[in-house]
């Protein structure tokens, strides 16, 4: 059943949801501003890349720094398993795990919780006894994610061991647009559910490394279909033109419209000449004109 809370109460309970996560966390707030003690329970999670952490911030999109602090985004990119969204309209605050959620008026700021008369009501979800709100504020809250605007996804490698239990082979980022988002500008909607939560890399497709002879051979001939395919570059290739990074260079394709993530080409981009290259293996990426380095 949902339970009203204030006080101390409330103050404990969303430290608790913070605290005893175990598969997602989720952390709906306009303003973000984490004292010693909020970072030492999410520090706990970092130990653990199978654990969704969820931040949703928004308000000020002239400057976002204002809701979150680039110290605290920095922060929060180094988990390994982490989406961050921003909302520009956001007011709600909303804090839950697998177990309960708070609706609430508090944002997760460190005033707030010292100095502020704040409410919220307390929903769990049990087989029996539980509650439909929590329910239905998860399913609300994760439209609202999908609908904005994110900005920032890492997730978990892992390999499959024999039989059952999977080894963790680190993390990767798979968007970054945080950079384009501090500077004022809003990038771009991207539905932060589009990336797997975590994902798997089996043993037989790890690249082999041949011999010296071979990799000189294969080097020799991938120059020469660049040179056939009217000098289609890598994003990364394209952006050694200009001293630009990978991550720089998707954002500009973003900011363009001629990409929708790094995995995705608009029907803008098509007509830029931007398109997939497979090799033999079937691995796929995408390349672009040489041309378009004039616009890095």
């Amino acid at each position: 059943m949902a339970k009203f809370i204030t006080g101390i109460e409330l103050t404990n309970e969303v430290c608790d949801i913070i605290k005893e996560a175990k598969k997602h966390l989720l952390i709906v707030s306009p303003f973000i501003q984490l004292d010693d003690y909020f970072k030492k329970l999410f520090d706990k999670h970092k130990k653990f890349p199978e654990r969704h952490l969820i931040i949703a911030f928004g308000k000020n999109s002239k400057n976002p720094q204002r809701s979150l602090k680039n110290e605290d985004l920095n922060y929060f990119k180094d988990f390994p398993n982490i989406s961050i969204i921003y909302i520009p309209t956001l007011h709600a605050k909303y804090y839950a795990n697998e177990g309960k959620g708070i609706i609430t008026s508090i944002n997760l700021y460190d005033y707030s919780f010292d100095n502020n008369v704040e409410f919220g009501v307390l929903s769990e979800t049990k087989i029996i006894g539980g509650s439909d709100v929590d329910k239905e504020a998860w399913d609300a809250t994760t439209k609202i994610l999908k609908d904005n605007y994110a900005v920032f996804v890492k997730r978990p490698n892992f390999k499959k061991k024999f039989l059952r239990g999977k080894d963790y082979l680190g993390s990767k980022i798979q968007l970054d647009l945080t950079k384009m988002l501090l500077n004022g500008k809003i990038p771009n909607k991207v539905n932060v559910f589009d990336f797997e939560e975590i994902n798997f890399i089996d043993e037989e497709e790890e690249v082999e490394i041949g011999s010296r002879e071979e990799f000189m051979k294969n080097n020799s001939k991938q120059q020469s279909e660049s040179v056939i395919n009217d000098n289609l570059l890598s994003a990364t290739n394209l952006g050694k033109i200009k001293n630009k990074s990978f991550d720089e260079v998707i954002e500009i394709m973003c900011t363009k419209n001629y990409l929708h993530d790094k995995k995705t080409i608009t029907n803008e981009g098509e007509k830029a000449g931007i398109q997939f290259k497979q090799n033999s293996k079937g691995n796929k990426w995408i390349v672009y004109p040489e041309s378009l380095a004039e616009i890095l």
